[in-house]
């Protein structure tokens, strides 16, 4: 089965004023409005806003959790069949705290999206979209990457593996079984976000930034540079330095108190996925210690895997009728929506 991904800028601001023509379609002109404010959501607030942010890890009540959930939902209202069968996932370290509640907001069943189409339409104005949940479930990140993986790869991949995902809110990984997720190598910690938090620091010594917040840092050191007062920045050194210290500090000693030597010897590699692959100096770390242990594989399709494992699973629920099926990554960088391809 062909898959079709969308990915949003998990990130949104205000709108105030006109807000005609300032994209070319609805993914880049999303205008999206949350109780009585308007916002600009994704690549719109991004390319437009002054302080376009978000909530890390925001629990379902946050009006973050919501306005992404509706951005989701309405960038795929035309390619999916109502009533839906949706699958979110939740990191580890949230998963116990917020399942209950996600499903209790999910349980509405009924979601009205009022939207403004005035950005990319010379005709276009204030439209609604209503969406009805038919089905639902919420698992654990880690474990749509492993769906995902598994089900791109058929049966191509290792009897026993290791899969880790890094993410910006989270780092998680785990070994993976016949069986399943193997629960006592699991583990999660601190994502990205930590490198981009030392990197904001250290940056700051040396640059006015310019009142830039963590997602401004987050897009310049996956660039490699960024412009000050019209100069440009090279930020390589900064980010080998920050990010080597990460893993280092945060993610070398949990995977060493997690996988024992039996582990090692039963696996045959080490599967690395989410938006932390995109950065090679990680890549680089994970080569350097397993390189005489396990080879070390990026998985396919690293930022969307989680999305398309919840797509497969929600496909499980839904009794055949695969065209209602949507699996929903609300991710802290982004966020990232897979339904089935028409043919």
């Amino acid at each position: 089965m062909k898959v079709n991904t969308i990915t949003i800028p998990s990130i949104f601001e205000s709108s105030y004023g006109n807000a005609e023509n300032m994209a070319s379609g609805l993914l880049t002109g999303m205008r999206i409005k949350q109780e009585d404010k308007w916002y600009m959501v994704g690549e719109l607030a991004k390319r437009n806003g002054i302080n376009p942010h978000r909530i890390i890890n925001a629990a379902p009540s946050e009006e973050d959790f919501e306005i992404l959930f509706k951005a989701a939902l309405l960038s795929v209202h035309q390619q999916v069949e109502s009533p839906l069968t949706v699958t979110l996932g939740l990191p580890f370290s949230t998963f116990n705290a917020y399942q209950r509640e996600v499903e209790r907001f999910l349980d509405k069943k009924f979601f009205t999206i009022e939207y403004d189409s005035s950005t990319y339409a010379n005709k276009g104005g204030v439209q609604k979209v209503n969406v009805e949940i038919a089905k639902f479930d919420v698992i654990p990140e880690l474990v749509g990457n492993i769906v995902g993986l598994k089900k791109i790869l058929q049966n191509n991949h290792p009897e026993n593996f290791i899969m880790i995902s890094l993410g910006y809110g989270t780092a998680e990984g785990g070994m993976v079984t016949p069986e399943g997720l193997l629960q006592r190598s699991s583990f999660s910690t601190h994502g990205l976000r930590y490198v981009i938090t030392n990197a904001h620091k250290e940056l700051s010594k040396r640059h006015y930034l310019e009142l830039k917040n963590e997602f401004h840092i987050n897009d310049a050191l996956n660039k490699g540079y960024m412009f000050v007062n019209r100069k440009n920045i090279d930020l390589k050194g900064v980010r080998e330095e920050i990010i080597t210290q990460y893993y280092k500090e945060v993610i070398s000693p949990l995977i060493r108190s997690n996988f024992s030597d039996r582990d090692f010897e039963s696996c045959e590699k080490i599967y690395i996925t989410g938006g932390g692959v995109y950065f090679e100096d990680l890549v680089d770390c994970f080569n350097n210690e397993f390189r005489d242990v396990l080879k070390v594989e990026l998985a396919p399709f690293p930022e969307k895997l989680a999305s398309i494992g919840y797509l497969h699973h929600a496909m499980r629920m839904s009794d055949g009728n695969n065209a209602h099926c949507v699996g929903i990554d609300l991710g802290n960088s982004s966020t990232v929506v897979s339904v089935p391809k028409a043919d």
